[in-house]
């Protein structure tokens, strides 16, 4: 009977971790507010944009000029690898979006994760109200003075922040 029962916790375990050698997703917004934003700003925006520049290595401190990959995967922050692979892609993301968000939504929509996460869902792969239902990508088109090349733009990134 005890056998049965450290099955079953076992089981129970499993269920709430996900499958044996299923990855899990990171949260990288998670894990930059947890590991980085004590030492670092706030938001990951913020740091990209005040931190870091781009380079032939990717994108590396401005101080320091060392590449941020390398200095995550290093330890810096404590992270797992998963999670400063993570953290490095998010931060190149940022980057390549620009502050298109921060520029034309902020002053309505303060942080492009809690749009998104609170009021966007992915439905037959595309973006959607969560309870309009309204098309996000038409709704762009006449929203928040995007011009037709920051449409896609934008929408890559509210995507990205649901994720």
């Amino acid at each position: 009977m005890a056998r049965q029962h450290w099955l079953t916790a076992f089981a129970f375990l499993g269920a709430l971790s996900g499958a044996p050698g299923q990855a899990q997703e990171i949260d990288a917004h998670a894990v930059y507010e947890r590991a980085c934003a004590g030492c670092h700003s706030a938001h990951a925006g913020d740091f990209v944009f005040e931190s870091l520049i781009a380079s032939g290595e990717g994108l590396v401190g401005k101080k320091t000029g060392r590449p941020v990959a390398a200095m995550l995967s290093a330890g810096h922050g404590r992270l797992t690898a998963e999670e400063a692979e993570a953290m490095a892609a998010q931060f190149i993301a940022i980057h390549e979006g620009g502050r298109l968000f921060q520029r034309k939504c902020y002053v309505c929509h303060q942080r492009a994760v809690v749009l998104s996460r609170l009021k966007l869902i992915e439905q037959d792969g595309r973006l959607v109200g969560r309870y309009t239902g309204r098309d996000i990508e038409s709704f762009l088109v006449e929203h928040g003075r995007l011009t037709p090349d920051e449409v896609p733009l934008m929408l890559d990134r509210l995507s990205a922040q649901l994720k």
